[in-house]
């Protein structure tokens, strides 16, 4: 009933070896990764282009050698993002995309700071990336820690956390900030850094057909400003506390209404399979109603499920706007489905389905087609 979009900030430590470039490929593929920033893929512009494959959509990336730095930002194919800018560091140090997610603006980028010393970098990047608006959305290594008093590089023994492990950040626009749901660091075992994964919230829009779900969140408004009361508070606070009391009833809502689904599809298809055994044994009127009715339940519930689904599709073909992508490749390949020729009759009357058989009767026939044909004896006269 609700959907979110899955971030993953990632130190890979290099893929130049295709094997464990289809493991890092296959580990975003297995979490689900709408987007991930990756940084230290010492690739060259055409190794980076050979990401571009299996899930993944669309490729932007910042290139040094093949021994050093390199950052990439990789797209899911069935995300809408239109790309209207892009800032590439020539030093491989960050890569800024800048486009439209649907109908909104939205900017990523991918940073990898060097290990040493110079501000400048970071001064750079900041640069490049304040000429585009916000919201952003930045996965970073920082090669710094976010507490100095934790650094593990300091000469004195302190007790360590996680916090004193992180270098790997990602800083996301204030905008977003309340759609978080999840952040955390997945297992290390492909690279010698962790995956930073983020999931932000997103609202399904098919909750405003529902009466229940417009009630419950009216009431839960009117609930909100009359138990809560700011005199000393600025208008800024109440917006915030309040978008974060209505998120909480709608992932609640969501919640349940999914589980409640789920337990309804499952009650339902073990009740039809035991009416449908009892129809089996003893064919009455009453047995043949019960199995009617439970089917028709089932197909209600299946039907909404259908809907859901169609919305969907129909939106994401609005956002693409007039780009082929998908709806294309389908229609290709359905011509081409059409055009199969499945069997041939061959010159002894007999009909073949081999497709040896069937290339080689179409080439003797074109063959024989086109060869020139002429009369010797007019020739010689």
């Amino acid at each position: 009933m609700m959907a979110s979009l899955t971030y993953i900030c990632w130190n890979i430590n290099e893929i130049n070896h295709p094997i464990k470039r289809k493991r890092i490929l296959s580990f975003l593929k297995a979490h689900q990764v709408h987007v991930a920033m990756l940084q230290e893929t010492h690739l060259t512009q055409v190794e980076h282009d050979k990401l571009r494959r299996d899930w993944v959509g669309q490729c932007f990336y910042s290139s040094f050698s093949s021994k050093a730095r390199g950052v990439a930002i990789l797209i899911r194919k069935n995300l809408p993002l239109q790309c209207l800018s892009q800032v590439t560091d020539p030093a491989g140090h960050f890569v800024v995309v800048h486009g439209r997610w649907g109908a909104k603006p939205i900017t990523f980028a991918s940073m990898y700071a060097p290990n040493i010393d110079d501000p400048l970098v970071i001064q750079n990047f900041f640069l490049q990336l304040a000429q585009f608006p916000s919201p952003w959305v930045i996965g970073g290594d920082f090669n710094r820690p976010l507490n100095t008093v934790m650094d593990r590089s300091s000469p004195v023994q302190v007790a360590q956390t996680l916090m004193a492990k992180t270098i790997l950040a990602s800083i996301i626009s204030s905008l977003f900030s309340h759609q978080v749901t999840a952040c955390e660091f997945l297992p290390r075992y492909i690279s010698d850094h962790s995956p930073l994964r983020i999931q932000l919230w997103r609202f399904n829009s098919h909750l405003l057909t529902r009466d229940d779900f417009v009630g419950e969140i009216r009431l839960a408004i009117q609930e909100f400003f009359q138990f809560n009361h700011f005199p000393q508070s600025s208008l800024d606070v109440v917006w915030e506390a309040f978008k974060a009391t209505i998120q909480g009833k709608i992932i609640a809502f969501s919640s349940a209404c999914k589980k409640s689904f789920q337990q309804q599809m499952v009650r339902l298809e073990q009740e039809l399979r035991e009416a449908e055994t009892e129809l089996y044994k003893s064919n009455s009127a009453e047995n043949r109603e019960r199995v009617a009715l439970l089917q028709h339940n089932l197909n209600d519930l299946s039907s909404s499920r259908a809907e859901r689904s169609l919305l969907r599709i129909r939106s994401k073909f609005y956002a693409r706007g007039d780009r082929a992508d998908k709806l294309l490749a389908w229609q290709i390949r359905r011509e081409e489905a059409d055009c199969l020729i499945p069997s041939i009759r061959l010159p002894d009357d007999t009909i073949s389905f081999a497709p040896e058989a069937i290339n080689g009767a179409f080439q003797n026939y074109y063959s024989t087609l086109y060869s020139t044909q002429y009369d010797k004896s007019t020739m010689s006269g």
